[in-house]
């Protein structure tokens, strides 16, 4: 059975357009693939696993089999779930707004704990090499100014690192089959919110019957 991990990066807010747009998405990709397993990894609903001084305290002690606490123990077996989860999937859709031109503070920190060498990317003597192949990922993110427009405008798109930063760690994971769903220009352009809105529903329908 292939497995859809949604990775939701968004405060709980009713009028978030990347919520709206990535809820039509899922919804739309259950009804074109109702043999798969979708399962909502929403990082701001409970913490992302933390690391911190007691996390590499806890990899120290794991490293050179020394005794752990009960709570490094617990701390562990947590990294271990997300990672495994992570892992598991065969595609991924990362929902999120843009924070000052990056991802939110909880997704970096998610990315960080599923970086992990030797079950996301191994040392190679040519330098690292994903082990996440054959594996797919939308990213859809929703900005209040134009980034990604039909005008091709390269420093704007170039203001966008947290996009930059995704395709980054998701090629350095080994996954190359990477779309994008951009949902811009709602603040700049506070009279089109609905049109920019529609139009992402409509794109999200479409990309989530082929994804």
């Amino acid at each position: 059975m292939t497995k859809l991990l949604v990775i939701q990066a968004h405060p709980h807010i009713d009028n978030s357009l990347s919520l709206t747009v990535g809820k039509q998405f899922i919804k739309s990709y259950k009804q074109s693939h109702p043999q798969d397993e979708v399962i909502v990894r929403d990082l701001f609903d409970g913490s992302v696993p933390p690391l911190n001084d007691q996390t590499m305290e806890a990899w120290r002690k794991q490293k050179f089999n020394e005794p752990l606490t009960d709570d490094e123990k617990a701390l562990l077996d947590q990294h271990s779930i997300w990672l495994d989860e992570f892992i598991s999937a065969d595609k991924y859709v990362f929902i999120n707004p843009m924070y000052n031109h990056f991802l939110p503070a909880e997704l970096k920190q998610y990315l960080d704990i599923t970086a992990v060498a030797h079950k996301t990317f191994k040392y190679t003597v040519n330098g690292p090499v994903g082990l996440l192949t054959d594996k797919k990922l939308i990213h859809i993110q929703a900005a209040g100014n134009f980034y990604h427009d039909e005008h091709g405008n390269d420093q704007m798109a170039m203001m966008d690192l947290g996009d930059a930063y995704l395709t980054h760690m998701a090629n350095f994971y080994g996954i190359d089959q990477i779309e994008k769903l951009f949902i811009e220009g709602a603040d700049a352009k506070p009279d089109q919110r609905e049109n920019i809105l529609s139009t992402a529903l409509i794109q999200a329908n479409v990309m989530a019957k082929t994804f």
